[in-house]
């Protein structure tokens, strides 16, 4: 019996621990690709983990909650890849929680991950460059070279609402206070310090979703970053 009982155990470890995250809350149609490829349609509750592939379809908001307490608000037409995520509240210097926004734009409640032990833990990469959080509020804006006329250059832009952040790119930091705007054009140019520009898209999460967090962890504040 304890031989049995030491199987059904370790058959379950993998399931627990792949429970990273879940959606919170749904509202239209979203898609997930795995690490081994497969794609299958997800709804609410459903997990969520390191190496998936998130995608909503237009008109489409999904809210997922991590285990850190953190929450992570896809908007429509949007793909973010979870890179790594690692959490263990006995364990703060394992901390790792690793993501890339391909397309689309997001808002995001940090958890624990990145104020703990390790300031470095917590990573959103875009295609020109790199934030972390060094605490609390921020809005980040990803301009394409085929934007519509009219709109700001091409390029990121970080603006920090509260708390500080540090803005990666061209193999330099931008440290960035509240108020402050940080551009980059380019993944090999350093970023620059510049005025706000006051043409970037607006974040308008359906009012549904709230800013409430169903997890006894209370996380961080929240920050804002969007690719068009």
């Amino acid at each position: 019996m304890p031989r049995v009982l030491m199987l059904l155990a370790l058959l379950a470890a993998p399931a627990l621990a792949a429970a990273q995250g879940v959606v919170q809350h749904l509202a239209g149609t979203l898609s997930v690709q795995r690490a081994d490829g497969t794609v299958r349609l997800l709804s609410e509750r459903s997990e969520v983990k390191a190496g998936d592939v998130l995608t909503t379809e237009r008109d489409t908001y999904a809210q997922l909650s991590f285990t850190d307490g953190g929450r992570v608000t896809l908007r429509p037409n949007t793909t973010l890849k979870i890179d790594s995520y690692q959490y263990d509240e006995r364990e703060p210097k394992k901390d790792g929680f690793f993501m890339s926004l391909l397309k689309g734009g997001l808002r995001a409640v940090t958890g624990l991950i990145g104020h703990r032990a390790n300031r470095d833990a917590y990573r959103l990469r875009t295609p020109t460059a790199t934030v972390g959080i060094r605490g609390t509020d921020y809005n980040a804006i990803y301009i394409p070279q085929d934007a519509p006329p009219g709109s700001e250059p091409p390029g990121v832009y970080v603006t920090v609402a509260d708390g500080v952040v540090v803005f990666i790119a061209g193999g330099s930091e931008l440290l960035l206070s509240v108020g402050q705007t940080g551009f980059s054009s380019n993944v090999s140019l350093p970023p620059q310090l510049i005025p706000t520009p006051p043409n970037l898209p607006p974040f308008n999460p359906p009012q549904t979703f709230g800013q409430s967090n169903p997890s006894t962890i209370d996380g961080g504040l929240a920050s804002d970053c969007t690719i068009q």
